[in-house]
């Protein structure tokens, strides 16, 4: 809850001393999850079972931060992933290590047995036996890997992180706290916060067992979606029968208001005002910028009506609870305070507040936690995922989620059970068969989808999905797979069952749509350049040029055009895919500036998806531990663009600056240029896709972007109406356009600084350097065609021991589901 939410719970419960408060996430372990990873500072780190670039509270810093230390030029740091199923972070990780997801913890605790003996890691007593569990459990050759790992962490004391998944419960938190302050990271790169009074507030269980103990009369739902959330067995639905008055305040009419008694429309976070908390304990202002489309009203301000003032607004429940915060206790006055209203505006003005707490080293308890050792469980293992789109469900009505594809499935519109290569072949599991789930009595049926680097028994379902109540967007989309949850076991259920059921089911995939690599073996045999390029950092230091040998070698190229002399500024693109974490940001960014439609699941699995910029996602090596890549593609505005040669009436042209532009009103939609197109990233627009939105959905579109018609076709401009914007600017203020002046949105929007756009006409220009860089190349450079947009390759950093499975390789194949 924000600041000023429970500014006003505590004057309710002063009101109402018997108000009891609940929330759906349990703070087990709070006083020793990690307020902030300085990763920036480390030079190993060890993630398990944890998305923490992508998926975590703190994604957007810790991004930033890690690839500060991945310059391949100056020292550069090593990331090891241990986890069951690929996520964006293991894609880039330098050594990601497979396990079972029940044998995370054990990998941990392995990893803590070794370090005992190395560090001032406490309690190794603790730790006994876990040899004995891991042979049984965990592979030779990933005990080695875990062995090296150890070698890393013992070697970098203080310049280290270790970080867990929170779903792994409060024992690997414990010891993930553990390790970090045997090996002195706990207050130099990870920092925990200091001791905290007890919170008196409980989770779902809690209130279950109120409910059904008949000790709840009243019950008011904010911001929360239960009925869909919780555990099956938890019944949530029920339970609220049998409370007496029942009050929902939510963006959605969702499950949970549909069974309650009133529903009350809330107030969009960017429709109000409120006062947050980082996790560094640092004040955050929430300031509205538009008015509530629909009369809603914030979490705040409905409580507030339970107590003594009533009738405060929002904007004044913020500055009360923010002079708290700060210790000005004198604003219950109606007089103005010049001191305080100084302050007051100057924190709106930053948007947030130097108050954080001074994070240090974890309370650690006196008794380390010991092994749960468990008993031998015949079955797989499933693990429950909040999709990383759509969350728990709470964005399933949010069209241009639901259409972005997965970063490593590619899916769109659904949700599937995510299995091995090597385990479909063991089920006789193809892709797209629906298979049956059986676990403790409940079932459910789905999609399979076969992903190279999913642990042999061990298979995936993203939650979030099979709302009923969601939204004119998100019902019906998917299967509830929340409905297999229990409240003991929330995220990795064991002992299940997967079984044929002979159906199919259609999977609205974009892997192996547009594909620019699918030639046939006989090209591929006449050895393709690489599409998509990577190499080890010892090869980089020994050979800077690397990527000149993963191409085709062929004399001087010589063009059947007389090509064109640029005038003035030249625009290109550099895009470094050392940088990128394949996270999709820059897809839907992308989205949101070019007013690009939604076509929805039907015409995505034809083939008729929109974006205009894709995360292509290529896979090499084995099925069980496959090396992961992505490759950011859009136009790239080819200097002798083919799209040019063959359209009849000259809709597809070239400016003087170096653009590929399209001029909409000529467009007759023959799709030419899209044949054409050798990265195929043409998209045409067979429908009228903006015909039966709403006004509100229709205040979505960015009014400086052309809302195109049926029958064009359409592709990135590298915005630009962002490039004559800059135009205007500079010319008005009497200075010629600079380095940095003009962001596309896919670079804005990018946490890496992985996209880089300018003019290449300037030497001095990022761009210019980076397309000059020793790691730079083109896709497809031997057709001659000459693009605006180059690539880095990426770098890793493995091992010394375990460098044979990352040496430097061009990926000409895109690797799909059944790869």
């Amino acid at each position: 809850p924000s600041e000023a939410t429970r500014f006003v719970v505590d004057e309710l419960r002063e009101k109402w001393p018997e108000v009891e408060i609940f929330v759906e996430t349990p703070t087990a372990a709070r006083s020793l999850i990690p307020i902030r990873h300085a990763v920036d500072r480390a030079r190993i780190v060890a993630c398990f079972d944890d998305d923490f670039l992508v998926d975590h509270p703190e994604s957007l810093r810790n991004a930033r931060h890690f690839v500060e230390g991945r310059n391949p030029d100056q020292e550069m740091n090593r990331l090891y992933c241990v986890e069951p199923i690929p996520t964006a972070t293991g894609s880039i990780a330098d050594h990601r290590i497979v396990v079972e997801a029940s044998a995370v913890p054990l990998a941990l605790s392995h990893v803590a047995a070794r370090l005992s003996t190395r560090t001032d890691l406490p309690h190794p007593e603790a730790l006994r036996g876990i040899g004995r569990i891991l042979e049984t459990e965990v592979p030779a050759a990933t005990l080695a890997s875990l062995d090296r790992l150890v070698e890393d962490l013992a070697a970098h004391p203080g310049a280290s992180v270790v970080s867990v998944g929170r779903q792994l419960g409060p024992t690997a938190i414990e010891w993930a706290a553990r390790i970090n302050e045997g090996l002195g990271n706990a207050g130099r790169t990870v920092f925990y916060r200091p001791s905290t009074p007890p919170t008196t507030w409980g989770d779902l269980n809690d209130l279950a067992d109120r409910i059904q103990a008949g000790k709840v009369s009243t019950l008011i739902c904010v911001e929360a979606n239960p009925v869909h959330t919780a555990p099956k067995a938890m019944a949530f639905a029920g339970l609220l029968h049998d409370v007496d008055r029942s009050i929902h305040l939510g963006l959605y009419e969702d499950e949970t208001a549909a069974l309650c008694d009133w529903h009350l429309p809330l107030a969009h976070p960017l429709e109000s005002w409120d006062l947050h908390r980082d996790l560094e304990g640092r004040l955050c202002a929430g300031q509205p910028l538009v008015e509530a489309l629909f009369s809603g009203r914030s979490g705040a301000e409905v409580l507030a009506g339970l107590t003594d003032r009533p009738s405060r607004s929002a904007h004044q429940i913020s500055r009360a609870a923010y002079a708290l915060s700060i210790g000005h206790r004198t604003l219950s006055t109606e007089s103005v305070d010049p001191e305080f209203e100084s302050k007051w505006r100057r924190f709106l003005r930053r948007g947030f507040e130097n108050t954080e707490v001074e994070g240090g080293r974890p309370e650690l308890p006196s008794v380390a936690a010991g092994l749960d050792e468990g008993t031998e469980t015949a079955g797989l293992d499933l693990v429950l995922r909040p999709d990383p789109k759509i969350h728990d469900g709470r964005y399933a009505n949010n069209a241009w989620l639901q259409e972005l594809p997965d970063a490593l499935t590619k899916l769109t519109w659904d949700n599937a059970l995510l299995i091995s290569p090597r385990l479909s072949a063991e089920l006789g599991l193809k892709h797209e068969d629906v298979a049956r789930i059986e676990v403790q009595g409940q079932s459910l049926d789905l999609p399979v989808y076969v992903l190279p680097g999913v642990a042999p028994q061990t298979v995936g379902i993203h939650l979030g999905y099979g709302r009923t109540r969601a939204g004119r967007v998100g019902d019906g989309v998917g299967v509830n797979a929340a409905t297999l949850r229990t409240t003991t076991s929330t995220h990795l259920l064991r002992g299940i069952a997967v079984t044929r059921t002979g159906r199919r089911a259609r999977l609205a995939c974009t892997q192996d749509h547009w594909a620019i690599d699918a030639r046939g073996a006989q090209e591929r045999q006449r050895r393709i350049p690489a599409l998509v390029r990577e190499g080890t950092l010892e090869e980089y230091r020994q050979n800077p040029h690397f990527v000149d040998h993963l191409g085709v070698h062929h004399p001087p190229l010589r063009s059947l055009w007389k090509e064109r002399e640029g005038e003035g500024h030249q625009w290109g693109m550099a895009i470094d895919l050392h940088r990128c974490l394949s996270c999709n940001a820059c897809v839907v960014a992308c989205q949101a500036e070019n007013n690009i439609p939604v076509v929805g699941k039907e015409q995505v699995a034809r083939g008729r998806e929109m974006h205009w910029l894709r995360i292509d996602r290529y896979f090499a090596g084995s099925s069980d531990q496959p090396a992961i890549i992505s490759q950011p593609m859009a136009c790239v505005h080819c200097e002798l663009a083919p799209c040019e040669q063959v359209c009849p009436v000259g809709a597809t042209m070239h400016s003087s600056e170096g653009l590929n532009v399209m001029a909409y009103n000529r467009c007759v939609g023959t799709r030419y240029c899209s044949n054409n197109c050798p990265y195929k990233v043409r998209r045409f627009n067979f429908f009228n896709y903006h015909r039966q939105l709403t006004d509100v959905e229709s205040l979505g579109f960015n009014p400086e972007v052309t809302i195109r018609a049926r029958g064009v076709m359409e592709k990135c401009s590298y915005c630009v109406q962002r490039i004559e914007h800059a135009r205007i600017d500079a010319k008005n203020s009497g200075r010629t356009l600079a380095d940095g002046d003009i962001v596309p949105a896919c670079q804005q929007c990018c946490p890496t600084e992985a996209i880089r756009f300018g003019d290449l006409s300037d030497a001095q220009s990022v761009v210019s350097r980076q397309h000059e860089d020793d790691r730079a190349f083109a896709v497809l450079a031997e057709l001659n065609i000459k693009p605006r947009t180059r690539y880095l390759a990426r770098i890793r950093n493995p091992h010394p021991a375990l460098g044979a499975g990352t040496e430097a390789r061009g990926h000409g194949e895109s690797g799909g589901h059944d790869s």
